[in-house]
């Protein structure tokens, strides 16, 4: 557990303790307004993923925000307690649950909220149905589909239908449709968009309604379109932003940012940060130094963070000097902290736990 020197609100925000993760108020507030706008104004609505976060307070705004499933998505059932106990009442555990003290788990957080959890395989959903009755729930559960060779879930309609079928008549549990994970490009007629339609129709024809078409995916495609298919979208990575998605999402700002402190300039064209890879995760790429021409985070060690600096960066940025990252990917970041900062006009405004960091059960 960090312990954070906290400072009171309206402190400027290069006066807190570095290394911080500072979210800009009105950069979450745009990225919510642009993307919750859009799916307000679809058939397919959007299931906030948590897993970008991993904060309470930053849900609450994204259900506030109009546009979605009035529910959440997470990885484990860990995160759901979380979730739960701060009052969420839909939640969607999108990782495989395969073990019993998994699944009752599961079922446990069901008696106060509705949960919806994944299936790929028939003898899960006995085990899920065992677990439901013996706790007198009910668990809705969606089918997962493949969409490329390295993803989980079923290949064929047939198998989509014959697992509809085995949730359809186990006790405690109701068939809600199908769930995937998406790729780098899921526009209307991607391939993780028409096996979705291919496993709907054979679902329907079978006698099965496929009430929920569920397309997990972060890219701007999938939040832009719906193709007739998908009902729900789970994404997260939207809200916050990261370097490694702004390519993709010229519409949205980078809300979240590392602010770092320069502790040494043992060579002209060298700095060292106080921020490593403890801090700012380096598992999808460096972070990317923001609003200084000419400097360069070129590596990271366990605590520091080496820049490489040229022209007007060797002047600008001395011993003490504030540095800003944008994380590579904000989800690895963000469980990195107990923390974050909200900030508004360079002052802070609040500061939030990330509750749900750690929570991998």
């Amino acid at each position: 557990m960090e312990r954070p020197v906290f400072k009171p609100v309206g402190t400027p925000i290069e006066e807190l303790d570095t290394p911080a993760l500072v979210i800009d108020l009105d950069a979450l507030e745009h990225n919510l307004a642009t993307v919750h706008d859009s799916f307000a104004r679809r058939e397919a609505a959007l299931r906030p993923d948590m897993g970008a976060h991993l904060c309470p307070a930053i849900a609450s705004k994204q259900l506030a925000a109009g546009g979605t499933v009035g529910g959440v998505a997470v990885s484990t059932v860990g995160e759901a307690k979380v979730f739960a106990q701060d009052g969420i009442r839909d939640i969607l555990i999108a990782g495989l649950l395969v073990t019993e003290a998994k699944i009752q788990a599961a079922c446990g957080i069901a008696a106060a909220s509705e949960i919806t959890l994944v299936a790929e395989r028939a003898d899960v959903i006995e085990r899920m149905s065992d677990a439901a009755s013996d706790r007198g729930v009910s668990l809705r559960v969606l089918v997962q589909v493949r969409t490329t060779d390295n993803r989980p879930g079923v290949g064929s309609a047939e198998e989509a239908v014959t697992l509809a079928r085995a949730i359809t008549d186990a006790a405690g549990l109701r068939f809600g449709g199908l769930f995937a994970n998406g790729g780098s490009d899921d526009r209307p007629d991607s391939g993780a968009v028409n096996t979705l339609r291919t496993m709907r129709d054979g679902l329907k024809a079978a006698g099965f309604d496929a009430e929920t078409v569920c397309l997990a995916s972060n890219d701007e495609s999938a939040l832009a379109n719906d193709g007739g298919v998908v009902t729900e979208v789970v994404s997260g990575v939207y809200a916050l932003m990261d370097h490694n998605h702004s390519t993709r999402h010229l519409a949205l700002k980078h809300a979240a940012r590392l602010l770092t402190t320069i502790i040494t300039r043992p060579e002209p064209d060298v700095g060292w940060l106080d921020t490593g890879q403890k801090a700012g995760s380096v598992d999808t790429g460096l972070p990317v130094i923001d609003g200084v021409p000419g400097a360069t985070l070129t590596r990271m060690s366990a605590e520091h963070g080496g820049l490489s600096l040229e022209g007007d960066a060797q002047g600008a940025l001395q011993v003490g000097s504030k540095v800003w990252l944008i994380p590579a990917d904000i989800a690895n970041v963000v469980n990195l902290y107990d923390y974050v900062y909200a900030a508004q006009g360079g002052k802070l405004a609040a500061t939030w736990e990330v509750a749900v960091r750690g929570r991998y059960r």
